[in-house]
């Protein structure tokens, strides 16, 4: 959509301002901390040259997070340019001077034209979808009032109970499976199970976490994700068939070789995932907790409702059908823009008459019209403040924990390089104790790498999903705005009427009269609509939901007034209303009054000889008229007489 600029702004201002400048703090900490490790790569050439160029990597990596992060925190404080055009429109737009724009936001209306009619005929609102799938159903159950959401946070809602519920699952999966490990029913390959479990669980966790971050990043939802438990039940099915494949991997290995293996796992150090499976849970208890602030504070701003002004009626009006459409759309509607802005015409009137004979006919159209949106307040309470903005800088805190994390990372990753380039030599000459003292020594190194490399996981995928989540209660923004749609059908008929025809008048007046039976339907509702800003060139070019249809009977009752006064207003007799035709016509009336006063003095018995001759002269005007009608009359008949006897004539010598 284009930025059309007017000195007559919508007053929408920059909702990021205080996000921005969070996100803008995190990335330059992250900056700062990427300095540190390439200030060390000269230190690190004289010693190793692996280390240097780790460190390298490292400050690269985290100067390129740093500088990312902060550009997107700067740019979110940039000024927020808005023009005349936004919102998006509800649905395609076919105002003749809003063609560009229409075909811009073509992709991104929530709704058609036939869906607004529907809703303001059945008092509905289908932005209140039924959730589909079976975690859908039980969220929207145990909170019912999220239905009354728009999408975007429904789906939030949405994800981040799936999540919950997924984490749940695999944990219950894994308590199957650490059951069925530990219990015998898988043999003596148990207890080296339980490691190998734990890892997976992590893995599937890890990738979980970091979907559901992902799927929150699109704020142009234009429908309802489905969410079914499908997934769930398959996590339980692989619980308890993945200890048993294993199970039966070991038992088909050969005894001996069995036997060195099992001496290697006990001299081990086994990996415990009880550390990363306690901060999923905690991360976990953070995210719910504070999203059920926000959205308990939300609820209370949840008013679904739908109601509409109707108004039904006939009128019985000299005035043509057109005349109707064009001072509805061009001046009663006109009237109602917001800050000169054109209407979003949604249907366009183009009136259909059609004629019949001898004057008469009918004539039908439709409009379905929205003003332009203003903006309207949204009564958020300290609380739901408060909580937004600790949100914000909880995930951004998460953001710079989980650049900590990748530095540790390296530091661990590269503890384990240079203990094995150090161990694995001594492995050919080595005892079986230095072997097993050996083993221990690296395995231990790589379960702190495992550990470290599933915290940064979750910890990042945390701060990502906190951070979506609640910029989308940064970004709703609320719309007011007049939806009115209206149906005209009648019937007309034409009749002349002339005035000036005395006698002595030399002026008249004939004018065709059009009486019409007009019977208008207008259903009106002032509506409260919802979007989802952005920053950048498509702010607020994102889909806009209605979420309450309110009466409007005394905006509807003025309409009609307007209506009715231009109706009454109207003038059937055409007058002069030029001031040079005005003073011709006063000189004819005084030449007429003055023949009438020659006309006057004359004695009574001339008087009455002159309006004799008047009346004998009319009389033969009209006996000379006659006598024409009946001489042409007889002409025809005369010319049809001829006709047929050339007919019979023509018949009888063909029959010859």
């Amino acid at each position: 959509m284009a930025y059309d600029f007017g000195a007559n702004t919508l007053g929408i201002k920059n909702p990021f301002k205080t996000e921005g400048l969070i996100k803008t703090i995190a990335g330059l900490a992250i900056c700062i901390m990427g300095i540190f490790p390439l200030l060390d790569v000269a230190e690190a050439l004289q010693v190793d040259m692996v280390k240097a160029w780790l460190n390298a990597a490292l400050g690269l990596i985290l100067l390129t997070w740093g500088f990312r992060h902060l550009g997107i925190g700067l740019f979110q404080l940039f000024k927020y340019f808005v023009g005349r055009s936004v919102p998006t429109s509800l649905a395609y737009n076919f105002n003749p001077s809003e063609k560009e724009n229409a075909q811009a936001e073509k992709n991104s209306t929530a709704y058609d034209n036939e869906e607004l009619e529907s809703m303001l005929m059945g008092r509905k609102n289908t932005t209140f979808v039924e959730p589909i799938g079976w975690v859908s159903r039980l969220i929207h159950s145990v909170l019912p009032k999220l239905v009354f959401l728009p999408y975007p946070m429904r789906n939030f809602v949405q994800e981040l109970g799936g999540l919950v519920l997924s984490s749940f699952t695999a944990l219950i999966a894994f308590a199957i499976a650490y059951f069925i490990s530990l219990s015998g029913l898988v043999g003596q390959s148990g207890q080296y199970i339980v490691p190998i479990l734990s890892l997976l669980l992590l893995i599937y966790l890890t990738v979980l976490w970091r979907s559901t971050a992902n799927s929150l990043t699109n704020y142009k939802n234009r429908s309802l994700h489905a969410k079914g438990a499908a997934s769930l039940a398959k996590l339980i099915t692989i619980a308890i068939l993945v200890p048993v494949a294993i199970g039966y991997l070991f038992s088909q290995i050969d005894p001996r070789n069995l036997q060195d293996i099992t001496a290697l796992f006990d001299g081990a150090a086994a990996f415990s995932a009880w550390f990363n499976l306690i901060l999923f849970l905690l991360l976990s208890g953070g995210v719910i907790g504070i999203s059920a602030i926000l959205l308990k504070e939300r609820f209370k701003l949840v008013t679904p409702v739908t109601e509409v002004s109707e108004y039904r009626e006939n009128l019985q009006e000299s005035v043509h059908p057109n005349e109707i459409f064009i001072n509805i759309e061009n001046i009663v509607l006109a009237n109602r823009r917001y800050k000169e802005i054109p209407n979003r015409v949604y249907q366009d009137f183009d009136p259909k008459l059609q004629e019949q004979s001898q004057g008469k006919g009918s004539f039908k159209g439709k409009l379905l019209i929205e003003t332009q949106p203003e903006l309207a307040d949204i009564n958020y309470s300290k609380s739901f403040k408060t909580t937004r903005l600790l949100a914000s800088i909880a995930a951004q805190v998460l953001v710079v924990i989980a650049a900590l994390l990748v530095i540790r990372l390296f530091g661990t990753g590269y503890d384990l390089y240079a203990s094995a380039q150090e161990l694995l030599p001594k492995l050919e000459y080595a005892n079986d104790e230095t072997v097993g003292t050996i083993f221990y020594q690296l395995s231990d190194l790589l379960a702190s790498f495992l550990v470290t490399l599933f915290s940064w996981q979750a910890v990042s995928a945390a701060g990502k999903i906190l951070a979506n989540g609640s910029r989308l209660f940064w970004a709703e923004i609320h719309f007011s705005s007049l939806l009115m749609w209206m149906k005209t059908e009648g019937t007309y008929t034409e009749s002349k009427i002339s005035t000036g025809m005395s006698i002595h008048d030399s002026t008249r007046s004939e004018n065709v009269v059009v009486r019409s039976s007009i019977t208008p339907w207008i259903l009106s509702s002032r509506i409260r609509t919802s979007t989802f800003a952005t920053s950048g060139t498509q702010n607020l070019e994102m889909p806009r939901y209605i979420l309450e249809l309110t009466k409007n009977s005394g905006e509807l009752n003025t309409i009609i007034d307007e209506i009715k006064g231009f109706l009454k207003n109207r003038e059937a007799i055409a007058s002069i209303q030029n001031e040079g035709d005005l003073k011709n016509a006063e000189t004819i009336y005084q030449v007429n009054q003055q023949s009438r006063v020659q006309f006057n003095e004359v004695n009574p018995a001339q008087q009455e000889k002159l309006t004799e001759e008047a009346a004998g002269y009319l009389r033969q005007q009209e006996a000379l008229e006659q006598n024409e009608s009946r001489a042409n009359n007889q002409a025809d008949n005369s010319n049809n007489s001829n006709e047929e006897k050339s007919g019979e004539k023509n018949r009888e010598n063909k029959s010859n």
